[in-house]
């Protein structure tokens, strides 16, 4: 009877823990809007937005024709491709880039132009593309909205 008994209750402790963890992998989903996002923002709009007209009336084009303001400029890529490859973030140029050394060429965001993002966010990225890169609800920028 004691082996049942403790058959039972590591069955239980068992199916608790699992249960717990699919809870827990539901919280752990990364947002974009919420997570990504502002990192976007923040240190590649300066050069990644639409084409506009600077002060001096000269049309600005997006550094490699990509524009992050909306889910179809990430889903579009840019003038070498695309950029995310969902559950795959080493081959996603999107974090790949942002994980080579700082002093290289392709580095993003470049030395001096925007803040370095922290390992932190740098895993955070890694794995809202591992997830499967979803975008949620969110569809633009609103500050960009024409």
């Amino acid at each position: 009877m004691r082996t049942t008994y403790i058959i039972t209750t590591l069955t239980g402790a068992a199916l608790a823990l699992v249960l717990s963890n699919g809870a827990s992998a539901q919280d752990d989903k990364v947002s974009f809007e919420k997570d990504i996002y502002p990192l976007v923002k923040n240190s590649c709009l300066d050069c990644h937005k639409p084409p506009y007209e600077d002060e001096r009336g000269r049309t600005r084009k997006p550094k490699g024709d990509l524009v992050l303001v909306s889910k179809e400029g990430f889903e579009a890529g840019g003038e070498d491709g695309a950029i995310i490859e969902a559950g795959k973030p080493e081959d996603s140029p999107f974090y790949a880039m942002t994980i080579l050394p700082i002093e290289h060429d392709e580095h993003m965001p470049p030395e001096g132009k925007a803040d370095e993002w922290t390992d932190d966010q740098k895993a955070l990225v890694k794995k809202w593309i591992e997830q499967g890169a979803d975008y949620g609800d969110w569809v633009i920028d609103p500050d960009f909205k024409e």
